[in-house]
């Protein structure tokens, strides 16, 4: 690494080798530094900040790290960043501030110096005073803490904007990971208290921290999720995938039941076999039959030579009954066979054959009440349902919605080429207020239009379009899907819906529900 390019900085620079000692410093940092650097010694004591030293989090995370006020061992103060480069070197650098500080509660005359050295901070920072109530702010904080761009933060508690008081954040110049609460959701960052000089406040530091969690199933599915619920789907796929146990799995519609499917086959000793699926509701009945288990030449009409069904095609690996509430009860005793029995028989043939494949079912009707009208076997719903994994709606998981936001947007911009920043906060609470009747599907939908019809560099409301018609097709659905399951009960079907029960009246009448038994 060349070193002789720093020498002209006004900045001054360090070079640190991974055991934190000085190999070089240029004509500024001696300057500012005095003889309390030493060349080819530790760099620590020559900072406050080295009571906390961040090298570790900038060496595994791979970003640099930006603290507005360090005092230095000679009692300057100076704006310090920490960065590592070409996995052999920490680079700090560091300019005096010690006039700015005083300039930050002092003088509105030197405003603009002081925005410019706030926003040159890749740190969400506020300047709060002893009780916490915010005095300074600089842009980033306005996305981090997912606030509109016109919005001053001035004069609101820190409670307020992340949920946490002073007193609750990490011990004053030590660094720690914390979750801070925003209109976007639940954030981790991480966060450094410095206090200020003068002892009227602190410098709040916020980091933001990606804390997603995905499982990619090829190079256009992946199963994103930050929520604990979706953890908790995903640790019971991941416990049940290695035994040959039937699966069903429960969900609305677009809540991602195919995926999770294919998850577990993934995950499973089938891997390397076929993942088939055959959708229940798609064919009609009298072709459901053949296209399950094949026919012979001359079983009907148009049976011109012997063709296989969806179970061989699937031998040795999985086959995904999708829908299966959708499947006529005049074939539900040939899958029992199949399922209990592992074995078939192709249509216009005398003989049974063996099948060795896994099962797994899926479904957005309610099997059990299905059961109980007399239209679901109840001897093939105990075979389905030995594991049943049921996946929330996104709805009852918003904090996912960023994280699947963030993910949709990544992948439409990619395939049509467009450069776009992100997402506004006013566009995020939009989201985060839909009820997204239509789930993942549904908003993977709205992005990818979005992307394609954004005018700017940032998707914002207007360049959303929610379905505010299939909005209602769903909510209707819903609702007689409720009162069904609850035998007409207004009052427990209020209760599950989670609305008053004049709203359900209301929203009856609307829908044309009111002679609904």
């Amino acid at each position: 690494m060349d070193f002789e390019v720093f020498e002209s900085f006004f900045e001054g620079v360090l070079v640190l080798d991974q055991k934190l000692r000085v190999v070089y410093a240029n004509p500024s940092a001696k300057e500012i530094l005095g003889d309390k650097l030493k060349i080819g010694e530790a760099c620590r004591g020559l900072f406050s900040i080295c009571e906390s030293c961040p090298a570790k989090f900038v060496k595994e995370e791979g970003e640099g790290v930006q603290v507005y006020d360090v005092e230095t061992a000679s009692g300057r103060h100076v704006c310090w960043s920490m960065s590592f480069v070409k996995n052999a070197y920490f680079v700090e650098t560091f300019r005096d501030v010690s006039n700015v500080v005083h300039c930050i509660v002092e003088a509105e005359r030197q405003r603009a110096h002081k925005e410019a050295i706030f926003n040159s901070i890749v740190e969400a920072i506020l300047v709060v005073d002893k009780e916490g109530y915010v005095l300074e702010h600089n842009k980033i904080a306005h996305r981090m803490l997912c606030r509109q761009e016109e919005e001053s933060l001035v004069g609101k508690n820190i409670k307020e904007l992340i949920e946490l008081s002073l007193e609750e954040l990490p011990p004053e110049g030590e660094r720690a990971d914390v979750y801070v609460e925003t209109p976007c959701g639940k954030q981790k960052a991480s966060v450094l208290v410095s206090p200020m000089s003068s002892g009227f406040g602190y410098v709040v530091s916020l980091h933001p921290i990606q804390e997603v969690l995905s499982c990619t199933l090829g190079e256009e599915n992946a199963i994103v999720f930050r929520s604990k619920a979706m953890q908790k789907v995903l640790e019971l796929a991941q416990s049940v995938a290695e035994y040959d146990t039937n699966v069903l799995i429960e969900g609305e519609t677009g809540t991602g039941k195919n995926l999770l499917a294919k998850y577990i086959h993934y995950l499973s000793p089938r891997r390397d076999k076929p993942f088939v699926k055959i959708n229940c509701s798609a064919i009609p009945e009298g072709l459901l039959e053949a296209e399950l288990f094949g026919y012979m030449k001359g079983a009907f009409t148009g049976a011109i030579k012997d063709k296989p069904g969806k179970v061989e095609l699937a031998e040795g690996g999985t086959l995904l009954l999708d829908e299966i509430g959708d499947m006529p009860l005049s074939l539900q005793a040939k899958i029992l066979h199949l399922v209990q029995d592992k074995e078939f028989e192709r249509l216009g043939d005398t003989k049974f054959r063996k099948a060795n494949v896994r099962i797994i079912a899926s479904t957005n009707k309610n099997l059990w009440e299905l059961v109980q009208r007399g239209k679901f076997r109840e001897d093939l719903y105990y075979r389905l349902s030995v594991i049943k994994i049921t996946i929330p709606p996104l709805r009852d998981r918003r904090e996912d919605i960023p994280i699947l936001v963030e993910h949709f947007l990544q992948k439409f911009s990619k395939k049509y080429n467009r450069r776009l920043k992100g997402i506004s906060p006013e566009a995020m609470k939009m989201l985060l207020s839909y009820p997204f009747y239509g789930n993942i599907r549904e908003l993977e939908n709205i992005i990818e239009r979005a992307v394609i019809t954004a005018k700017g560099s940032m998707i914002r409301v207007e360049d959303l379009q929610l379905d505010h018609q299939g909005r209602e097709e769903e909510e209707k659905e819903r609702i007689k899907r409720v009162l069904e399951q609850v035998g007409g009960n207004k009052s427990l079907a209020a209760k599950m819906l989670g609305i008053h029960r004049t709203t359900l009246w209301r929203k009856m009448r609307e829908y044309g529900l009111e002679n609904l038994v």
